[in-house]
């Protein structure tokens, strides 16, 4: 039997959707950096390197929880801190990656969960929808929600209206849409089944709450415990520094992505070890600060750089629902996604 007094409606369920995924990936976050930076330091301590500065630590944690080939060759270059005794950069690095695995995996994880989450939501809530929608719009906004059937069902119609916008634009690639469906499903089971007093251990360790558990109240290992941790690791890297590029090479050794947004081009070129996620929120930043400058402009540009990686984005008839969507193909080169 339906319990009429805790339904809410559609537009309430989004509403809390888009609020709990964003307050939801800073806190993550926050929990994977400690984690992150307890393991860099136990680890250090263990091969009697020393203890790092706090701003060394934190330049190490960035580098590990950005992995790759990229988070590889920052992590060698902050090993080489005067702070610091390392005698082999590249082991230490590749053991700091294999160490962090379980920890940014679990970041990984949720950031393409609540991205996937903001962008079905602020689809459904913003203004871009083809006035052909409209009407299935109305239906999902005023649907009232009153238990896991009625959730169900309002889900299917909400992903199917958000796949009708998100394919024809090319917010969403075809094969990834089984991908949104799953992460999308999961979030409404863990966050709007309590909203209407329904408990539920259908999926539960997917939910991000039991995801998050081995970081709340994380300690710092031990010696011995650091030691079981790299031979336990599911992943062991093993990169190997590159000869170091000048300024030069590295401008010059282009990637270039595009994508059709529905007619729109969408173009990120990028030097080929990949994109800094250092750099992904500057980017982002920048493009919402040339729309609200100019709303009516046909083509943004943003060209940013730091020491080891440039982005170059072009974006044509730019519209605020792309933020998120450029968010979104800027993790995925810069993860590996």
């Amino acid at each position: 039997m339906r319990n009429k007094e805790s339904s809410i409606t559609g537009s309430d369920a989004l509403i809390a959707l888009e609020s709990a995924a964003s307050a939801e990936l800073k806190r993550v976050r926050q929990l994977v950096e400690q984690a992150v930076e307890s393991d860099i330091s136990a680890y250090l301590k263990s091969i009697g390197a020393g203890v790092p500065l706090p701003n060394v630590l934190a330049g190490l944690c960035t580098a590990a929880i950005a992995g790759g080939q990229l988070g590889f060759s920052n992590l060698v270059t902050r090993l080489g801190d005067t702070s610091l005794k390392i005698k082999d950069a590249d082991s230490a690095a590749n053991n700091i990656l294999s160490l962090v695995h379980r920890h940014t995996s679990i970041l990984n994880n949720i950031r393409l969960k609540t991205s996937v989450v903001q962008s079905i939501t602020k689809t459904l809530l913003g203004k871009s929808l083809a006035h052909s929608h409209k009407m299935e719009l109305t239906q999902i906004l005023d649907y009232r929600l009153f238990d896991q059937a009625s959730l169900s069902e309002w889900g299917e119609n909400a992903e199917e209206l958000f796949q009708k916008q998100a394919t024809v634009t090319g917010q969403v690639s075809n094969r990834s849409i089984s991908t949104y469906s799953k992460l999308w499903k999961s979030y409404l089971n863990e966050k709007i089944l309590p909203m209407l007093g329904v408990r539920t251990n259908i999926g539960k360790v997917d939910f991000v709450s039991e995801r998050l558990r081995p970081l709340i109240n994380y300690k710092e290992p031990s010696s011995n415990q650091i030691n079981k941790l790299l031979d336990e690791s599911i992943k062991k890297f093993k990169f190997i520094s590159a000869p170091k590029l000048s300024n030069y090479q590295v401008k010059s050794s282009k990637l270039i992505y595009r994508k059709d947004l529905g007619g729109r081009l969408l173009k990120i070129t990028y030097n080929s070890p990949g994109i800094d996620p250092e750099l992904i929120q500057p980017v982002i930043s920048s493009v919402k600060g040339q729309m609200l400058a100019d709303p009516t402009q046909t083509k943004i540009s943003v060209d940013m750089s730091n020491e080891v990686s440039q982005v170059i984005l072009e974006l044509e008839h730019p519209k605020k629902e792309d933020l998120v969507t450029l968010k979104i193909h800027l993790g995925s080169i810069a993860y590996g996604l």
